[in-house]
């Protein structure tokens, strides 16, 4: 293997002439092929997805790629089908390659009876132009019926999770599509600009505490700056509350679409030695110009190096600011340890009496990570434990949270849980196998409560709705008194409609074409749901034939 990585990095330098600053697959299962490769060297993995062309100057990714599925298929038709995209345009300074994006699977939800079934169909395209400039561009157009958890969820938030807005189809279905895309530079040695519409991810491990891909894309401009041991990235973002107008009775407003919130964030990665890298985070969530008493677009975050809560001291802003730290430490046995924390609000004073201050919102990850488990090559042991207090991630007004599209920018279940996780992968030549179990607790709404628990970050953590005439989801922290004061202290974990959640699910697959994860997939998932006013079975079976490219949380 070190030869590989050898032969690899040097025809690496030499494919430079011809470079892509265009990402890795934003996919757990994908990037698996890469992953222990990558591990091995010194490469910053934790703001993703990773640009290929900074791996490659250690891994040459499409080395590796046919070293683990040889093409060496003599038939044009077997080389299409079985290893590469199905169109390949070539010229001296530019390469093109572009792909169907297929989902078709069938599936039964055995305690409702429901038949459930997802139909995608879209394309990918991707390109190199010279050394400098790369693009990528997808759409999917779907229409699924999903299980009952799914169903409800969709219906409630009115969005796929992760993959758009949700329109009725034929009553029990729901019609949605997605587009992604971007254009990638390399003005100079250290810099790679991108400008598009997709996701991303921060952290080593499954989940993110800091910024994860479990909400819809978002418009945004990614600058990263690389130079001896460290990597730095600015990122910059519009995001939306899809209900703002509806809920404040202001339909349509100003024809404007749905109203706008942007974020600003700074992220510095330093390898610290050989094995320890750490990370620091930052970030600003703040209102756009067209919801009613909102200032615009604040030119001060658009400084590449400011620290915020300075920042926000000296222009007395109201924004929502958030802090966090990544870490990833390399041990022997092709393992590893990763953490993360996040700190939304502090006060020591309050943190150190003990009496569970509301504004004690902070979170934090602990996991590790194994390949060739047991000397067993291609299988990959992950466990990782989360927990979020209450209140994180949301702010007293819920136009600023940091959430986007209905949906958390960060872990799916909010705040105000605790979650374990244990999952394995193996690949053998083109099968592959994945089982994963969670089990995660939170502190949910009260039936026929408005009162935030902690848990719904589009709830207000004060009681901004009756201060400011704005009609938002919740009133506020409870009241316990009952004096018209809303409660400080005493807020525990899992305070609200305790609500317990035991998820499993095995995949079962074989990988068609590897340059796109084309694969068949047979797939069961049992997930048991219950709380103080309700209990939720689910089972579900499934067979699918797909593009595994993207990921899609659906384990909440």
């Amino acid at each position: 293997m070190h030869r590989l990585l050898f032969f690899s990095a040097f025809f690496g330098a030499y494919f430079s002439l011809f470079s892509q600053h265009s990402n890795l697959p934003l996919n757990h299962e994908a990037n698996l092929i890469y992953e222990k490769e990558i591990m091995e060297t010194n490469i910053h993995t934790s703001f993703k997805p990773l640009i290929k062309s900074s791996v490659n100057k250690k891994v040459n990714l499409d080395s590796l790629l046919n070293y683990k599925f040889p093409n060496n298929w003599n038939n044009w038709y077997k080389r299409k089908l079985f290893s590469e995209h199905l169109i390949i345009i070539k010229g001296e300074d530019f390469n093109i390659t572009a792909s169907p994006i297929i989902h078709f699977s069938k599936g039964k939800e055995t305690v409702s009876g429901t038949n459930t079934f997802t139909n995608t169909r879209g394309f990918i395209i991707e390109g190199d132009i010279g050394k400098s400039v790369s693009f990528y561009s997808s759409f999917a157009e779907n229409q699924a019926i999903f299980p009952n958890y799914i169903d409800s969820s969709i219906r409630i938030n009115k969005v796929v999770p992760g993959q758009g807005y949700a329109r009725d189809f034929k009553s029990t279905g729901f019609d949605y599509a997605m587009a992604s895309g971007y254009v990638a530079i390399k003005p100079a040695k250290h810099f790679t600009v991108q400008f598009g519409h997709g996701k991303h991810f921060i952290g080593n491990g499954y989940r993110s505490l800091l910024l994860s891909d479990n909400a819809f894309n978002y418009p945004f401009l990614r600058i990263q700056t690389s130079f001896w041991k460290l990597q730095y990235t600015n990122l910059y973002a519009e995001m939306q509350d899809i209900n703002y107008f509806e809920n404040n009775g202001l339909d349509n407003y100003d024809q404007l679409g749905y109203a706008k919130k942007y974020m600003s964030a700074h992220y510095l990665s330093v390898n610290v030695n050989s094995n320890l890298t750490i990370s620091i985070f930052e970030s600003v969530i703040w209102r756009a110009n067209h919801a009613p008493g909102a200032r615009g677009f604040d030119v001060n975050y658009l400084n590449p190096i400011a620290l915020f809560r300075p920042l926000e001291f000296s222009i007395n802003s109201p924004d929502n600011a958030l802090v966090g730290i990544n870490m990833k430490y390399k041990l022997p046995f092709k393992s590893s340890l990763y953490g993360q924390f996040v700190l939304d609000e502090f006060s020591l004073d309050e943190m150190k009496s003990g009496d569970d201050w509301f504004g004690s919102k902070y979170g934090y990850q602990i996991g590790a990570k194994m390949h060739d488990v047991f000397g067993l090559k291609n299988l990959t042991l992950q466990t990782e434990y989360n927990l979020v207090r209450p209140y994180t991630y949301a702010h007293h007004n819920p136009m600023q949270n940091y959430a986007h599209y209905n949906q958390p920018l960060a872990h799916p279940l909010g705040a105000n849980f605790s979650e374990k996780l244990l999952i394995i992968n193996y690949r053998k030549d083109r099968w592959v196998a994945r089982a994963q179990l969670m089990i995660a607790k939170y502190g949910g709404k009260i039936l026929n409560d408005k009162t935030s628990y902690g848990n719904d970050l589009y709830m207000s953590t004060g009681n901004f709705a009756e201060e400011s005439g704005v009609q938002h989801v919740g009133i506020g922290r409870p009241d316990r008194n009952n004096d018209g004061v809303l409660d400080e202290f005493g807020m525990k974990m899992y305070q609200g409609n305790l609500t317990n959640i035991n998820y499993f699910q095995l995949n079962v697959g074989y990988i068609i074409n590897p340059s796109t994860n084309f694969k068949i997939d047979l797939g069961i998932t049992k997930r048991n749901f219950l709380n103080e006013i309700d209990e939720t079975n689910t089972m579900f079976y499934t067979i699918s034939l797909k593009t595994d490219l993207f990921n899609h949380y659906y384990d909440f």
